[in-house]
């Protein structure tokens, strides 16, 4: 008898316990999932500026490993980017990889090359370069084959603003505009 009553005691949740727990998992939900969007859109925009170094990285190392010039183009307004390698026959840039695209996984992601910053980097300029040349030394050069020092592309979602710079011996530099000034990354 002792235990039939025991059992009675041990009904499990009302019907009101499980509703307010469901009602205050939506609450939590709601609060959630538009930080959490806001959160992968800024990893995004940090991940393509890490997807322009690695891109830049590789055309220097192209460069010198194929002891020819290799550039990266950039598309400003259709925020794409392309690695070229110089063919010393025809003396043309040739597509090397396909094209590459900023947040191509992203819908509406808001993230876009700028053509230029109010502010730069320390020694930087303030223009987006739409293409940036490394000679078979790894040299950062301009059209006509002369050291082009500090070259930069900055990178904009919303008011976050990243930079990928390289400096006139072709350190490739990852930046972040916080607190109204430059920190490298």
């Amino acid at each position: 008898m002792i235990e039939a009553r025991k059992l009675e005691d041990d009904g499990g949740f009302s019907m009101v316990e499980l509703l307010m727990l469901v009602g205050m998992a939506v609450v939590m939900m709601a609060v959630s999932i538009p930080m959490l969007s806001s959160s992968m859109r800024s990893m995004q925009l940090m991940a393509d500026a890490r997807s322009i170094a690695t891109s830049l990285t590789l055309a220097k190392m192209s460069a010198t490993a194929q002891m020819t010039h290799c550039r990266l183009s950039f598309d400003l307004d259709g925020s794409e980017w392309r690695l070229e390698k110089l063919n010393k026959s025809t003396g043309e840039f040739e597509l090397q990889q396909a094209d590459n695209e900023l947040s191509s996984g992203m819908v509406n992601s808001g993230i876009v090359f700028k053509g230029s910053s109010s502010s730069a980097p320390s020694g930087f300029p303030t223009d987006s370069s739409t293409a940036i040349t490394f000679n078979s030394r790894g040299i950062p050069i301009d059209g006509a084959g002369i050291p082009a020092p500090n070259n930069v592309v900055y990178l904009s979602m919303h008011d976050t603003d990243f930079a990928v710079t390289v400096s006139l011996g072709g350190k490739v530099q990852l930046w972040k505009h916080e607190n109204d000034q430059w920190a490298a990354k």
